[in-house]
């Protein structure tokens, strides 16, 4: 099963048919997208992903002049509110597999997301042993390792959830490397797009690698998280 999460950049616009070649050049199962706004252009958009086989789509909510999250997949689920994750849906957004759970998220910046940290942390801890995958825009990475010369804030919550088992699949399999997802405009790079996986995903974890390609065309302004699991 693959899995890929990109940010789209304010629901990529003109750029979406670009978007959408990039995104079924991986053979994904399971796509997360941020940023993704349910306007005119986003509902071409979800034709042709239903057309190419992501016949089961939601978004976290329908307002087209906010950015959201929008999840679609050739695997059915059903849309699963979690109590711990209902002070923000539009940002973490709970569905369900026949197998496991999935949120999808897009954390706010600097201490604004100390809430949304804190309802992932509960979650984890309540169910050690159940499937679930964390996955989308972090905007968090652990200091020192996912920054050029940036202390994050809340890196020491990514800390807490691997402490308690999970593992952040891309730096389990990369664990001395550097590599970033997003660059700000004085050109550092930050890695902020990341999966989590609940302790029973370990031992199913393939392969997990970032695809540039997107971001270095200018089509986004995210590299995509491509995830591979044994499942």
């Amino acid at each position: 099963m693959r899995l890929l999460t990109l940010n789209i950049r304010n629901g990529g616009g003109r750029k979406i048919p670009c978007i959408l070649s990039g995104l079924l050049d991986h053979n994904a199962d399971i796509l997360v997208l941020t940023e993704f706004r349910n306007n005119t252009v986003s509902g071409d958009f979800r034709k042709n992903l239903s057309a190419a086989g992501f016949v089961f789509q939601a978004a976290s909510h329908d307002e087209h002049r906010v950015n959201n999250i929008l999840i679609a997949s050739r695997l059915p689920f059903e849309i699963e509110p979690h109590e711990y994750l209902r002070l923000d849906p539009v940002r973490l957004f709970n569905v369900r597999f026949d197998r496991f759970s999935c949120v999808g998220l897009h954390m706010p910046n600097l201490k604004a997301k100390i809430p949304h940290w804190n309802a992932l942390l509960r979650l984890a801890s309540s169910a050690p042993d159940d499937w679930w995958i964390f996955m989308g825009d972090f905007n968090t990475g652990r200091n020192p390792h996912d920054s050029e010369g940036y202390k994050f804030s809340c890196a020491d919550y990514m800390k807490t959830l691997e402490d308690m088992g999970w593992i952040d699949a891309w730096r389990h399999l990369h664990p001395d490397a550097r590599e970033y997802s997003w660059y700000s405009h004085k050109g550092r790079g930050f890695r902020l797009d990341h999966a989590f996986l609940s302790p029973p995903f370990k031992p199913l974890l393939r392969n997990a690698d970032y695809d540039h390609v997107l971001r270095e065309k200018g089509i986004t302004d995210h590299s995509a998280l491509i995830v591979d699991l044994a499942l």
